[in-house]
């Protein structure tokens, strides 16, 4: 096996997983790909002045996500119509050019673009991963290749970026950035990646309160501190300006369309497709989380309430046995408590806590099990309803309810069993 190892070069086994992806890139696209090509077409074509506020988007779907996300839609937009601008040229001068290839581009173009990007962040992540695997001591070079290999090969980072179009990888390496330069107290670069990675997708802003107890143990100085909150208010204005209406500051705007329009999510039901606990108890039939569980208690409190209890008990749990293992551990609790016990989940959401319990998973064998239950897991959930591709079996079975409720349920115990994880870092 070694000699094995040994033969395989990095370069070569990138150029396969890069071409892979390629390959695949082009067959589909979830309907969330389709949204973002209207959101960066209205962009483009309007621009981003009142994007949030007034501009009219039809039957297309308001915007809930984040500025960096728009900015990212309208870039890819202007480098479509420049490609088919090209492509049209072509198609009108040179007779031979075959017409279909310029239907297809018209047609799908827009939005294998917007998926285009996140192979390469796929292989960023690879390379992340791969540091903090250096960081935790690993220094058998045999398996610091074998866990990149595998990494770049995994089957649920493909499925999601390549043929669904996610940009999971993205806000992962961006925070796993973060993480690496808040250890090495590079605030500013910390302060950046953190902020491109929670305004491209806000998943990962359940991690602050981790990162926020890593800066305050570091005890950082009072003119440090000051530095920071200029810049990343200086960062939020410049980012924010562009879409804020003339009569209003855009610090102010920033706050008033990230808490009303944006965290709050468009789906407001117990369950978003998540195979979660309220999917244990009600099936993933759409119900509104305003639906009382108590006279005086919605689902949607009950939920935020458990989840401060859970993120409280893993913090205690850090302060308690302080170390790089136990922080990553408690980036994936994180995002598996909000998953499991929060309204609103959708189900690509265990996926940021697949990472974390991956790296845990190479420097202790008691996360390999949690690691490979939760991947399959998180395959069939985001499998159902999409169906892609279609595979009889699999679809009988998940649309059985008694199925759903069943893989919620291992989801549920696992997660308990991973808050409750004997613990003893050095």
């Amino acid at each position: 096996m070694s000699k094995i190892l040994k033969k395989i070069k990095i370069k070569t086994v990138i150029v396969l997983a890069v071409l892979l992806r390629l390959i695949l890139l082009p067959f589909t696209y979830h309907g969330d790909i389709t949204v973002v090509y209207w959101w960066g077409k209205f962009a483009s074509d309007f621009g981003l002045r009142g994007y949030y506020d007034w501009l009219n988007f039809g039957g297309y779907g308001l915007p809930d996500q984040p500025m960096i996300l728009i900015y990212y839609a309208q870039i890819i937009r202007k480098i479509f119509d420049f490609i088919y601008s090209i492509i049209w040229y072509i198609n009108v001068n040179i007779p031979l050019f075959p017409s279909k290839i310029s239907q297809w581009f018209f047609d799908e173009g827009n939005q294998i673009l917007l998926k285009t990007p996140f192979i390469f962040f796929d292989i960023l992540l690879a390379f992340v991963i791969l540091n903090f695997l250096k960081l935790l001591k690993i220094k058998s070079k045999s398996k610091l290749k074998i866990a990149f290999v595998f990494i770049l090969f995994y089957i649920p980072l493909i499925y999601n970026s390549t043929l669904w179009g996610s940009g999971d990888s993205l806000i992962l390496s961006l925070a796993l950035l973060a993480l690496y330069k808040i250890l090495q107290k590079k605030y500013f670069q910390t302060t950046l990646f953190l902020t491109l990675s929670i305004l491209f997708k806000p998943t990962l802003i359940v991690w602050l309160p981790i990162f926020a107890l890593i800066f305050v143990k570091q005890k950082p100085k009072l003119k440090q501190i000051l530095g920071l909150t200029i810049f990343f208010l200086t960062l939020i204005y410049f980012i924010s300006k562009p879409f804020t209406p003339v009569e209003i500051n855009p610090l102010i705007w920033f706050y008033q369309t990230m808490t009303t329009k944006i965290l709050p999510g468009c789906m407001w039901q117990l369950t978003s497709n998540a195979f979660n606990i309220w999917a244990v108890f009600f099936g993933i039939v759409p119900r509104l989380d305003e639906l009382l569980i108590l006279p005086f208690l919605s689902a949607r409190n009950l939920s935020l309430i458990i989840c401060l209890i859970l993120y409280l008990w893993v913090l205690f749990k850090l302060i308690k046995n302080y170390s790089l293992k136990q922080i990553i551990y408690s980036l994936a609790m994180f995002s598996l408590i909000t998953f499991t016990f929060m309204t609103r989940m959708h189900e690509r959401y265990t996926f940021p806590a697949l990472i974390p319990l991956y790296i845990l998973s190479q420097i202790d064998k008691k996360y390999i099990k949690f690691f490979w239950i939760l991947t399959i897991t998180h395959l069939l959930n985001v499998y159902n309803w999409w169906w892609y591709p279609n595979i009889n079996f699999l679809v009988f079975i998940l649309e059985q309810d008694f199925f759903i409720r069943i893989i919620s349920v291992i989801n549920v115990v696992l997660v308990f069993k991973l808050l409750f994880i004997n613990e003893k870092n050095k």
